[in-house]
């Protein structure tokens, strides 16, 4: 697997759009597989193996117990805010890489988008596969990003700080990482979850223990009715078993549905939402057809000719305007009268009282103006066809309105409506006739819901049996039923008696195939730890061999010939051997897989710093993604390190967001670099 490129838009402390090439070069004669990314604490170097590993497991980037509220919570916290508190609209990751899956490399691309416009977050994963779009919904494409790199493997590539000090921690810490570890590499979790489910089978049968126990109870029932006490402290016997037997179900079904999560995505829960997102998809429709009927019903058909409709309202304009020529000629006759409108100005006067010399001129363009304005009809009376009322007139006014303007926009927002619902239908009914990996996600399918009946069982019985105990208590004459009950059982009991013999010697073949297992993988890690530890160290006959206990994965040092505990080692030494274990890991996993290490020269002296530039980082993978603040990576360890450099990046960090800025390279020839590693003080 190779990583090509990362693109980061709004997410975490990226404001805006980032994209940083990661391919890995060579010049012909030596590989360059280191991209180092330098930066103060703070300026996003953690954000960007963050984003890598949202890209590549989302969810379960965080773990296999956060549930979908907590994910988006930590969605909505990656969007980038700004000083000023403003929240970017939405943030997205897009990761570009080619691996080989089923004998074939594949070029990939995907990419996470997320927003939230209101008070719901959504997210949305898009997958590209030799650069065509994937079809398959997203817990297709999220059990495939599984299959490709599982985070349990992912662990392998991931060299973050926080797990180079826990492994170099020598104690319960470290040890329980490295058999963490272990079991991911080994697939052991698949074993041992044979082991709890046969664990589960035997704890539901009853053994010889119980049958004596049943026995005495059965007799204590046939000969004393009186004895309650007994009896409710058998029945509590018989309800703590059943506890026992809830909690170990309610386990299984944990476990179950956290392998349905990896290999076949949450299909069966999103099968349900889908079914309720197509019926309420089906009502909107309906509810979207009968407002398309009810704007057919109205005046949406004359719609269809506007012009028509602009001509008769253009006509009633007009017919308007000879009514008003008609009403005011009673009014035009009186003007006409020369004393009638003396009369008229003394009591209204066109200019102010005294003005007496223009009163005459004012009257008489007064009364030429309203004359002309009123001589000629605005057209023939034989032209009027619609002799209607003002107020009809007005209502037709208000309908020619609404065909033309409102009532068009409405329907075509409503047939819109109509599209985009009918769209999302169809999608939603391609995802319910769309199954991911029948063959594998079926099983388990089935299997989920056969223990989720059996833990329905269980519940059932424990209400049950509170009741009996109970009713015990009060009611003597239950006592012949009870001892019924406990006979059923003991019959039970006997016939289940083989297969138990069957399970447990099953349990003791899975522990030592198991043990087995572990003990010849951790023989070649021992073997690789040592050879990498004395790689690394200064001292190269550090250590003779290494032992690894494989019960308790506590590893234990030799040098000549004697062991030495790890806490004698020294602060650095225990950082070399926290690089060493994952290095070793990574040899014993065969996986080819890029490194991801972040702070990685934090915590070294000059000499094992030296050992990690020139042993480690050019020699651990294909490809070598270094993560460093400017002190541990100065401008004088840069310069050593350019020959092994395919591309080498600043970020630098101020009060609002992080600026990426690509460094140039110069090769160094051989003679410069020898010495330039002579004399570097690192």
């Amino acid at each position: 697997m190779i990583i090509h490129a990362i693109t980061l838009q709004n997410f975490g402390i990226y404001a805006s759009e980032h994209r940083l090439e990661l391919r890995p070069k060579s010049d012909g004669r030596f590989q360059q597989p280191i991209i180092l990314l330098r930066g103060q604490n703070g300026a996003g170097k953690s954000t960007l193996m963050e984003a890598i590993r949202l890209g590549l497991h989302g969810k379960l980037s965080l773990g296999n117990r956060s549930t979908q509220k907590e994910y988006e919570q930590y969605l909505e916290r990656r969007i980038y805010r700004a000083p000023d508190g403003q929240t970017a609209p939405f943030a997205a990751i897009q990761l570009e890489f080619d691996h080989v899956f089923l004998g074939q490399r594949r070029q990939y691309r995907l990419e996470r988008r997320w927003e939230k416009p209101n008070s719901r977050l959504t997210s949305e994963l898009r997958l590209w596969i030799d650069g065509t779009l994937s079809q398959a919904s997203e817990d297709e494409s999220e059990y495939l990003l599984r299959e490709l790199v599982s985070p349990g493997m992912a662990e392998l590539f991931f060299f973050d700080g926080e797990k180079i000090n826990t492994l170099a921690e020598a104690g319960e810490g470290g040890d329980a990482l490295l058999a963490e570890t272990v079991k991911n590499l080994l697939g052991l979790h698949l074993v041992e979850q044979l082991d709890r489910d046969l664990d589960v089978y035997l704890t539901r049968q009853t053994g010889i223990q119980e049958l004596q126990q049943y026995q005495v109870e059965l007799s204590q029932l046939s000969a004393e009715s009186e004895r309650l006490n007994q009896e409710r402290a058998a029945t509590q016997a018989m309800l703590a078993d059943c506890r026992r037997q809830l909690n170990a179900k309610r386990e299984t079904i944990t476990l179950l549905e956290q392998r349905i999560a990896q290999e076949g995505g949450q299909f069966a829960a999103a099968q349900t939402a889908r079914n309720d997102e197509r019926e309420f998809l089906l009502e909107a429709l309906a509810r979207n057809e009968q407002e398309i009927f009810e704007l057919s019903r109205g005046v949406m058909p004359f719609a269809v000719a506007p012009n028509l409709l602009k001509a008769v309202r253009h006509r009633l304009e007009q017919e308007a305007a000879y009514e008003q020529w008609q009403a005011a000629q009673p009014l035009v006759e009186k003007l006409q009268n020369h004393r009638q409108v003396r009369e008229a100005m003394a009591v209204h006067p066109v200019n102010p009282p005294g003005d007496t010399a223009s009163e005459e001129a004012d009257l008489a363009a007064y009364v030429r103006q309203i004359v002309a304005d009123f001589s000629q009809p605005p057209l023939p009376e034989t032209a009027v066809v619609h002799r209607v009322a003002p107020e009809t007139r007005g209502v037709l006014f208000n309908w020619i309105d609404e065909a033309l303007g409102d009532a068009p926009q409405a329907l075509a927002a409503a047939l819109h409506k109509r599209q985009q619902l009918e769209g999302e239908l169809t999608a939603v009914t391609e995802a319910l006739e769309r199954v991911p990996v029948e063959q594998i996600l079926l099983p388990l399918q089935n299997e989920l819901r056969q223990h989720d009946r059996e833990l329905g069982r269980l519940e059932a019985e424990q209400e049950r049996l509170t009741a009996e105990e109970k009713r015990l208590a009060f009611h003597v004459e239950r006592t012949a039923a009870g001892a019924r009950r406990v006979a059923e059982q003991m019959a039970a009991i006997n016939t289940d008696e083989a297969r138990i013999k069957l399970a447990a010697r099953t349990k003791l073949l899975l522990d030592a195939y198991q043990q087995r297992l572990i003990g010849q993988k951790l023989a070649q890690l021992a073997a690789q730890l040592a050879k990498r530890l004395n790689q690394l160290n200064r001292k190269r006959d550090f250590i003779d061999r290494v032992e690894i206990d494989p019960q308790t994965f506590t590893v234990m040092l030799f040098r000549g010939g004697k062991p030495f505990p790890r806490t004698q080692l020294s602060a650095g030494e225990q950082q070399v051997f926290a690089i060493a274990t994952l290095w070793a890991l990574r040899e014993v996993s065969e996986r080819p897989l890029p490194v991801i290490i972040d702070t990685p020269l934090s915590r070294l002296d000059d000499e094992h710093r030296r050992a990690m530039l020139t042993e480690f980082m050019p020699q651990v993978a294909r490809q070598v993604i270094v993560l460093a603040t400017t002190s541990e990576i100065d401008e004088p360890t840069f310069q050593f390190l350019q020959p092994a450099l395919s591309r080498a990046y600043l970020l630098e960090a101020d009060r609002t967001a992080t600026q990426v800025t690509e460094q140039p390279l110069t090769a160094l020839t051989p003679l410069a670099a020898i010495d330039l590693a002579a004399s570097l003080t690192v």
